[in-house]
């Protein structure tokens, strides 16, 4: 084979492992995108009955929460999970743990976004994002960030918080403790641990609909 040949023959192998590359990072890139739905949206209200709370088996369970924002109708797209709104305002009442009353302050003001495409349910993955609560109680107290997983349901207008999710969620959504002193919480609550929030909010909006693609 001449030099001319061979070198020919490198460049095309080597442009055909490329394309080959690029046919498999491409899909891989386009299933992180989504283009969401945002119908009968507006400013909204969102009550919960009972909310729990949990780490290591130990729980903070509070009998209801309120919360309030914008969720504006439109269509949006980009990477997951993506923003569609604000939650302006959260609280929590009448909260408890295995020592008693437990008082929580909300710092900061999450947003709600999608997280998965729409299934046939009309369900749809949710994170709540940018969290961070400080909670407190006798000998114990510690704030917990980050984001915690749900899914909204078309068909009964509920945002549903729990790890367990009706649809494969893009991107991990996971809530992590910090300011834990040296010998409080009984050595139960710890810095780094990622504790679990389950509750089932009511949203006042009735024709809010939304559908991920």
């Amino acid at each position: 084979m001449t030099m001319r040949k061979r070198a020919g023959s490198v460049v095309f192998t080597a442009a055909a492992a490329a394309a080959l590359m690029g046919m498999s990072v491409v899909p891989a890139l386009a299933s992180t995108h989504l283009t969401v739905k945002v119908s009968g949206g507006g400013s909204y209200r969102a009550n919960a009955g009972k909310t729990v709370l949990t780490d290591n088996g130990i729980s903070v369970t509070c009998t209801s929460s309120k919360g309030s924002g914008k969720l504006p109708s439109g269509t949006h797209r980009g990477a997951a999970p993506v923003k569609l709104g604000s939650v302006a305002k959260l609280s929590f009442s009448n909260c408890s743990g295995i020592l008693g009353t437990v008082t929580t302050h909300v710092q900061s003001k999450p947003s709600l976004n999608a997280d998965s495409k729409t299934n046939r349910k009309g369900q749809t993955d949710a994170i709540i994002s940018g969290v961070k609560v400080s909670v407190s109680t006798t000998g114990c107290s510690f704030t917990v960030t980050g984001s915690a997983p749900g899914f909204y349901t078309n068909r009964t207008h509920t945002l549903t918080m729990t790890p367990k999710l009706p649809v494969k969620p893009i991107k991990k959504a996971q809530l992590t403790i910090s300011g834990v002193a040296v010998g409080t919480c009984g050595g139960l609550v710890k810095n780094g641990d990622h504790p679990t929030y389950k509750a089932t909010y009511k949203v006042s909006l009735k024709r809010l609909k939304i559908t991920s693609r």
